[in-house]
């Protein structure tokens, strides 16, 4: 059995112990409030901002970056610039879009370790696309930046031909290795584009998508079939676009200048014949004309001839 002051001991100790470690639990979380409100990210570690950079040497140099925009973001362009002769203590910078000079963008960039730095953070949706240059007003050096999407290779200047009743495939393939979220294929009328439905129309059409190409095949041509189809690569900023032109023609028409040809040399033949044929009887009539008149001339010469020897024979009579 527990002496009762033994028992008032302990039962006096228990709060006292409790108060202690409530106060410590709370002065420990004041402390660690404190330290939470006190740190923030770094404008540098932010996941949102791509930086891209670039380098110029030099009073003259130009240097054009092309940069594939796939989706809208923030981005840092930043532009370091070396080797200028007398290194002063600073230079001014601005920055352009599109030649066209962005409002408040003009600064003072101080040397740091023999080179300048200018950035700017551009938010970019499809109507920011475009050049970005950075400029500095004490010398020619420039950093252009080519903000896009990426580019669809050039197709050919002639048009793709083919038959009717043939196949024939149409294709479009990014420059670069990029994969759009989908590509998409129009024909175009005169004022607008139809999206061709392959599952609508399986017998004309059929589309293959391989990443950053794509191609459509055009099944029993017809002469209809003849334009301008549209592939359009669908990025989160806007599509690119690209076309190429078909033509269908019939099997009888690589013939029509062979046919034009023969047509000619008959006619020519023919004309010539009819020339000839017409000129004939002329020919004849002048032959008999000049006939006559070398009979008459024949005539004449013997009838002189004549004379002569009778004139002689009469003074040979007369002289004694």
């Amino acid at each position: 059995m527990l002496h009762p002051s033994c028992t008032q001991h302990r039962t006096g100790q228990r709060p006292l112990f409790s108060m202690a470690n409530v106060i410590q639990l709370t002065l420990l979380l004041i402390c660690c409030d404190g330290m939470n409100t006190e740190t923030s990210p770094s404008p540098q570690s932010d996941p949102g901002i791509t930086t891209q950079k670039a380098v110029s040497k030099g009073q003259n140099q130009v240097i054009i970056e092309e940069l594939a925009i796939l989706t809208p973001q923030k981005i840092e362009l930043l532009c370091n610039l070396i080797d200028i002769p007398n290194n002063p203590p600073n230079i001014t910078g601005y920055w352009t879009k599109d030649g066209q000079e962005i409002e408040n963008s003009e600064e003072s960039v101080n040397r740091n370790n023999e080179q300048y730095i200018l950035k700017r953070t551009f938010s970019i949706e499809a109507r920011d696309l475009g050049n970005y240059s950075c400029n500095f007003r004490e010398n020619e050096a420039q950093v252009t930046f080519v903000l896009d999407v990426p580019a669809i290779k050039d197709t050919r200047n002639k048009p793709v031909v083919s038959y009717i009743g043939d196949s024939v495939v149409l294709e479009c393939k990014l420059k670069l290795k990029h994969t759009p979220n989908t590509w998409n294929w129009y024909k175009a009328n005169d004022t607008e584009k139809v999206l061709i439905n392959v599952t609508a129309n399986p017998q004309n059409y059929k589309i293959v998508i391989n990443g950053s190409d794509t191609k459509l095949t055009v099944l029993n041509l017809t002469e209809e079939d003849s334009g301008k189809y549209i592939c359009s690569a669908e990025f989160d900023i806007k599509p690119r676009e690209s076309y190429v032109k078909l033509k269908v023609l019939s099997y009888t028409e690589p013939l029509k200048p062979f046919i034009a040809i023969v047509v000619e040399v008959i006619v020519l033949v023919t004309l010539i014949l009819l020339w000839e044929k017409c000129n004939k009887p002329q020919q004849d009539n002048s032959s008999a004309g000049e006939n006559d008149v070398c009979s008459e001339q024949t005539s004449k010469l013997a009838g002189d001839e004549n004379n002569g020897v009778n004139n002689t024979a009469r003074q040979r009579k007369l002289q004694p």
